[in-house]
């Protein structure tokens, strides 16, 4: 019998494990036994094994006999741990005694283990998700669970008190991922072991339940532009504009001519879900780092692509005609909106329509460009001004506020912050869809702002100026949210005269119906057709279709036709982690904002759980005793308000939208970041 070092190539178990060594991966030291003649009595090979170099000293290690395949064709070797030279040498013996014997097997040895278990590199079941899945049990201990984000940050723990955590830490679980997301293409399962010191590798095996989508859909790769539930009308508008006025003549500058007739958005629970396709196609071809959040885990290249500041064919003039483009804009909807058409002026009702159609397209070329193409601006320098945006990291949180918000959204504020919350502007609503309301209508909304505490108002009422600092795009994109919501004001009113006109011809029943057709049913509509067709029972069920989802909120992800991110009730109470953004604790009702229709529900002492926000809903939030957001994002218009009011906040709760009940207590620890029922463990516990 011979003992001798790992091949170069041999057995396939011995192939593997001489690969993953020369990757670098933790392996335990490793041998390769070969029968040679007859078998050699117990004491020799015991001898033999004593003697091997680089393995731990005697009696504070044990050993691993790979078997082979555990299963016929099975790439899971069969392990068998065994606790002393002896015994191993025993078990070499009897394999190598058989009839069928193997011509060589592997043998690894370890240190004494302190823990043990599995750890995926994706969430086994979660297509959405790019969770780092940590099972194992410590030295006596109970069977626990851990999830990390992608960051490393602890996501999820099965036990308050965690043992895997404290043992061992999430930074060497991250660094272990890390390393395997390098170096295999397909997710991984692998089994670990602890010795104390540091983790060990096993064996790794591709996750067999996680293939690569054909199709993803994602509900957050707006970036801006839109954010809540959405009324038919606006999705017609806003989507086509997004289509013509950006992605086709991108992708005919690009080359995506297999991208050509396939659409780039979709409404779906009455949300805009955005075609990851296009977002990859970018993202290859240099787009920001940001565009990984628009694709699923799967997607996601092992390596960053570099990222092209600036290339012709993708950004055209934009990044020297942007200003002028705004501000040619701005003029035509003031001009616009000085010209509105009579009551009984049926053509140039529609006319002023078709113009806004016009700017409304103009404005998506833009708005594409600053969300999907242009460098991130807190890692770029402005090619207009050689200033580098990252100093925004630098600066207070409420200058980063006032550098990130749209002048009218940060006038607001101040005027909140002294007292004047009956004179907010109007054209600042809770979104750009024609169909939200303003505070131009005196909304009963407003009475909630009252309760908001003299040091927060005084916090308000000291933000910068109105008009934003920092470099051009950051300007830019504060003026294309303003014009975006002026356009839908604008549309709103232009809506409510051409609803008017249609209820007095008997084609609908309400004015406001008008929001809930579709462009081309207007169209048949306004041509005094259509009217069989588009019933009140019809609209009746696209009003409740539209609330509730404004209200419930909708999946994250829609991926090869299933839907990620749901709500859920939840059967147990874990304990959600995030990072903490303002060092504090507080609870409270869960108050779980999906749309700009549920800030009537929030009342002052509220825990708000939010995903995307419009700026417009920062009034109301100034209220809330504490946030869980689960957007990553620093520049996330909640997380800003957040940090200048001190109000405590969590960030990065990924499935806080869908395991958060809204109305039940919960209680967060921001200084672990840690989200909990408030029927749990006291923060000071955790």
């Amino acid at each position: 019998m011979i003992i001798d070092a790992l091949p170069e190539s041999s057995a396939r178990s011995a192939e593997r494990l001489q690969q993953w060594a020369g990757l670098g991966l933790p392996l335990p030291p490793t041998w390769c036994v070969s029968a040679a003649g007859t078998v050699p009595a117990a004491s020799d090979v015991t001898a033999k094994l004593e003697a091997l170099p680089g393995k731990p000293g005697a009696g504070n290690h044990y050993w691993i006999l790979h078997q082979g395949p555990a299963t016929p064709g099975s790439q899971r070797q069969s392990l068998v741990n065994l606790d002393s030279d002896t015994a191993l040498s025993a078990a070499l013996i009897q394999l190598f005694s058989k009839q069928d014997a193997p011509a060589e097997v592997i043998i690894q040895a370890l240190p004494r283990r302190r823990a043990a278990g599995v750890l995926f590199t994706r969430h086994p079941v979660r297509q959405d998700l790019a969770h780092v899945i940590v099972e194992g049990v410590v030295e006596q201990g109970a069977q626990e669970r851990l999830i990390l984000h992608r960051d490393g940050q602890v996501a999820y723990s099965s036990q308050p008190d965690s043992a895997l955590a404290a043992a061992i830490g999430a930074p060497e679980f991250k660094a272990l991922a890390d390393q395997l997301r390098r170096h295999f293409e397909r997710p991984q399962a692998c089994e670990w072991v602890h010795d104390g010191d540091r983790l060990w590798l096993v064996q790794t095996l591709p996750v067999g339940s996680l293939p690569r989508p054909d199709e993803a859909w994602s509900r957050r790769a707006g970036f801006g532009i839109w954010q809540q539930a959405v009324a038919p009308l606006w999705y017609t508008l806003a989507g086509r504009w997004l289509k013509t006025g950006f992605w086709r003549p991108l992708g005919n500058r690009l080359g995506w001519h297999d991208l050509a007739n396939i659409e780039p958005y979709r409404r779906q629970h009455s949300h805009i879900y955005s075609n990851s396709r296009f977002f990859l196609r970018l993202y290859e071809q240099g787009g920001p780092v940001r565009l990984a959040a628009a694709l699923p885990p799967a997607w996601q290249p092992r390596e960053t692509p570099q990222v092209k500041r600036w290339l012709w064919r993708r950004d055209g003039l934009r990044p020297l005609t942007t200003g002028l483009a705004l501000a040619s804009l701005a003029r035509e909807l003031r001009h616009a909106d000085a010209a509105t058409p009579a009551l009984g002026d049926l053509e140039g009702l529609w006319r002023q329509l078709m113009r806004y159609d016009r700017a409304g397209e103009r404005l998506a070329a833009i708005d594409g460009w600053l969300a999907y193409c242009a460098p991130d601006a807190d890692t770029d320098t402005d090619t207009d001004t050689g200033t580098d945006s990252g100093a925004h990291e630098e600066a207070s949180a409420a200058a980063q506020l006032a550098q990130w918000l749209p002048p009218a959204h940060l006038a607001n504020l101040r005027r909140l912050g002294t007292g004047q919350e009956q004179a907010l502007a109007p054209h600042t609503g809770f979104g750009a869809d024609p169909v939200l309301p303003r505070f131009n209508t005196a909304l009963p909304e407003l009475a909630t702002l009252t309760a908001l505490t003299p040091e927060r108002r005084s916090i308000l009422a000291q933000l910068g100026n109105a008009e934003p600092a920092g470099g051009s795009r950051a300007r830019w994109r504060a003026q294309a949210t303003a014009l975006r919501e002026q356009l839908g004001s604008q549309l709103r009113s232009l809506l409510a005269t051409m609803g008017q006109v249609l209820v007095a011809r008997q084609l609908l029943k309400r004015a406001e119906d008008i929001h809930f057709v579709y462009f081309d049913e207007l169209w048949s509509l306004w041509q005094g057709q259509g009217q069989a067709r588009l019933t009140p029972e019809k609209i009746g069920e696209r009003k409740v279709r539209y609330l509730t989802s404004a209200y419930q909120g909708a999946p994250d992800w829609m991926i090869d036709q299933v839907a990620y991110g749901v709500r859920l009730d939840q059967q147990e109470k874990p304990v959600l982690r995030g990072r903490a953004l303002v060092p504090d604790a507080a609870s409270g009702p869960a108050r779980v904002i999906h749309s700009g229709w549920a800030l009537s529900q929030l009342a002052p002492g509220d825990i708000v759980v939010l995903d995307q926000c419009e700026p417009g809903w920062l009034p109301w939030l100034t209220v809330a005793a504490g946030m869980v957001l689960a957007s990553h994002d620093p520049r996330h218009p909640a997380a800003l308000l957040a940090k200048a009011l001190g109000i405590p906040c969590v960030a990065g709760v990924d499935d806080a939208m869908h395991c958060l009940v809204d109305g039940v207590r919960v209680r967060i620890n921001t200084s672990e970041g840690d989200v909990l029922s408030d029927d749990g463990p006291h923060p000071d516990q955790l």
